[in-house]
C-alpha cells in the first residue's frame, strides 16, 4: 500500500464523495477514509443498498445521493472502511485504524468532511433502556429497515424532529406525544432577527412546501403535540416506563415503550480540534466550528474542511462544498489552473448561495436558548465516567472557571468519546454557573488518540522509510 497520496479524504458522506469523485476525475490520487461499512454518511446511508420502496419512502432529498454514491464508486480513487482516523497532523500525517491494524500515511493536502451530530442533551434518565437519538432511529431505518414498535414519544427541537416524526406516522407507529422546546410563537424580542430572513426563505417555497407537509402528517395522525414544554424526563426501573413534561403549569404525564430525542445538530469538530484548527462560535445556534475561506481551507494551508463539520447547512450544500474544496486543492496541485478553477466554481457558489436562502430563518426559528439547558444536579452528564451535573456545579461553586479544569478534577470529558456526549452540555453548565456564554469557558482539549486503539497496535505500525522508530514518534506526542 502506498504511504502518500495527493489527498486525503476523511468522511465519505456527502462532501467527502463529491470532493473525492472530482480530484480522482482530475487524476489526482486520492485516499478516502470512512468508519462506515458503506457510503454515504449520515444523510444518504446505506443509499446504494436501498430499495425502490426505501428511496420512494425517504424522499428525494435521499434519491439523490444515489447518483453521488455511484459516481464516487467509479471514481478512480482508493477508499477504505471501517477506517477509523485517530489522529491527523497539519504536515499532513494521518493515522488510522483498520481490521485491527494501524497505519500511518501523508498526503499533500487532507480534507476532513466529518459531517455532523444529534446535540447531546441529558435529561433525567436519558441513560435508561428505551431511550434513542432520532438520528439513530432514522439511521437504523436505513441501514436495516427496522421501525420502532410500542408506544413512541418524540422529544426536542428542531425540523430534523419533524422530518422523523413525519416518517414514523407513515409507517404507522404509534406516536404517543411529541413534545417540542421551542414556542408556538416566536418571543416578540426575536422578531426583529426572524422577520428580515423571511422574504428569501420564501424565494425557497419548495423548501418551505417540505415542513408544511411534514406538519400535515403529523396533524393527521392526531398525536398531542406540545410546544413549550419543559423538564422532559424519562422514567422507569430499569427500562423506560413513561415520560413526563411541563407544559406551562401542567404536567404531562404519557407511557412510553421508547423515546426518541433531538434538539439539533452540530457539527463533529474533534479532528479539526485535535488538530490545532482555529475554531469560531456560533453565536446563534450555539457551538463550535472550524475557520475557513470560501474554499474550504483552514488556517493550515494543507487542510481543508468541508460539509456539515463546517457550519450545519443541509446534503445539498455539502456536495456543493466538498466540490469547491477540490476544486481549489487541484489548483494548488496544477491540475487545474486558477481560471479554469474560477470557471467551474462560478455556478456552485450560485447554486450554494440559492440553497441556503432559507437556512437563516430555519435555523433563527428553532435556535436553542440557554433555559434549554437547565439541568437537574442528580442528572448524569458524562455517560463514560459517571459524573453528574451536581459534581460540575459544585467544582464551579469551589472555583474552576474552565471546562478543562472540570475534565482534570472529575473525569468529565475523560472517557472513551472524549467529550462527544458530554462536551457541549458541560460547556453550557459551567457557563451558566459563572453567569458566561458558553464559549468563555474554554473548549474541551483533544489529544490522539480521538478514537480507541491499543498501544500494542500503535507500537506495530509501519511508518515506512526510518522503519521502526514508532517509540520515538509516539514520545515526540
Amino acid at each position: 500500500m502506498s504511504l502518500h497520496y495527493d489527498v486525503i479524504v476523511i468522511g465519505a458522506g456527502p462532501a467527502g464523495l463529491s470532493s473525492a469523485a472530482l480530484l480522482g476525475d482530475l487524476g489526482l490520487k486520492v485516499l478516502v477514509l470512512d468508519e462506515q461499512e458503506k457510503v454515504g454518511g449520515q444523510i444518504y446511508r446505506n443509499i446504494q443498498g436501498a430499495d425502490e420502496g426505501q428511496l420512494e419512502f425517504f424522499g428525494a432529498d435521499y434519491r439523490e445521493g444515489l447518483q453521488l454514491a455511484d459516481n464516487f464508486t467509479k471514481a478512480p480513487v482508493t477508499y477504505e472502511n471501517h477506517a477509523q482516523v485517530w489522529q491527523v497532523e497539519p504536515e499532513g500525517w494521518v493515522s488510522y485504524s483498520r481490521n485491527g491494524e494501524s497505519k500511518r500515511v501523508r498526503a499533500n493536502y487532507i480534507l476532513a468532511a466529518t459531517g455532523a451530530m444529534e446535540r447531546p442533551m441529558p435529561i433525567p434518565g436519558w441513560t435508561l433502556p428505551g431511550v434513542m437519538g432520532a438520528g439513530a432511529v432514522n439511521n437504523l431505518a436505513k441501514e436495516a429497515g427496522l421501525t420502532p414498535e410500542g408506544r413512541v414519544i418524540l422529544a426536542g427541537s428542531g425540523p430534523l424532529l419533524l422530518l422523523e416524526a413525519s416518517l414514523l406516522v407513515k409507517k404507522g407507529v404509534e406516536i404517543a406525544a411529541i413534545l417540542e422546546t421551542g414556542p408556538m410563537v416566536p418571543p416578540a424580542g426575536d422578531f426583529p432577527k426572524i422577520a428580515p430572513r423571511l422574504p428569501k426563505a420564501l424565494l425557497r417555497w419548495d423548501f418551505l412546501f417540505k415542513g408544511v407537509g411534514m406538519l400535515m402528517d403529523i396533524k393527521k395522525s392526531k398525536a398531542p403535540h406540545y410546544k413549550g414544554v419543559t423538564r422532559i424526563q424519562a422514567r422507569g426501573k430499569d427500562q423506560l416506563e413513561h415520560v413526563s413534561a411541563m407544559s406551562g403549569d401542567k404536567e404531562l404525564v404519557y407511557p412510553a415503550d421508547m423515546l426518541l430525542l433531538h434538539f439539533g445538530v452540530v457539527p463533529n469538530t474533534h479532528i479539526y480540534r485535535q488538530m490545532g484548527c482555529k475554531m469560531v462560535w456560533e453565536k446563534e445556534q450555539r457551538y463550535w466550528y472550524p475557520a475557513c475561506d470560501k474554499w474550504g481551507r483552514t488556517n493550515f494551508e494543507r487542510v481543508f474542511a468541508a460539509g456539515d463539520g463546517t457550519r450545519v447547512q443541509g446534503g445539498l450544500a455539502a456536495r456543493y462544498e466538498g466540490q469547491l474544496a477540490a476544486l481549489e486543492i487541484a489548483s494548488c496541485l496544477g491540475m487545474i489552473t486558477r481560471d479554469e478553477r474560477d470557471g467551474l466554481a462560478a455556478p456552485i457558489h450560485k447554486a450554494l448561495s440559492h440553497d441556503g436562502l432559507p437556512r437563516p430563518f430555519v435555523d433563527s426559528l428553532y435556535a436553542p436558548k440557554s433555559q434549554d439547558f437547565l439541568f437537574d444536579d442528580d442528572t448524569l452528564l458524562c455517560r463514560c465516567e459517571n459524573v453528574t451535573v451536581g459534581e460540575v456545579r459544585k467544582m464551579v461553586a469551589e472555583g474552576v472557571r474552565d471546562v478543562n479544569e472540570v475534565k482534570a478534577i472529575t473525569r468529565c470529558g475523560m472517557g472513551p468519546c472524549q467529550g462527544r456526549m458530554c462536551g457541549p452540555a458541560l460547556a453550557e453548565i459551567v457557563g451558566a454557573e459563572l453567569s458566561l456564554s458558553p464559549d468563555k469557558v474554554g473548549q474541551l482539549n483533544i489529544r490522539p488518540p480521538v478514537k480507541l486503539v491499543s498501544m500494542a497496535e500503535i507500537a506495530a505500525m509501519d511508518l515506512g522509510e526510518g522503519g521502526t522508530a514508532a517509540g520515538n514518534w509516539l514520545l515526540k506526542k
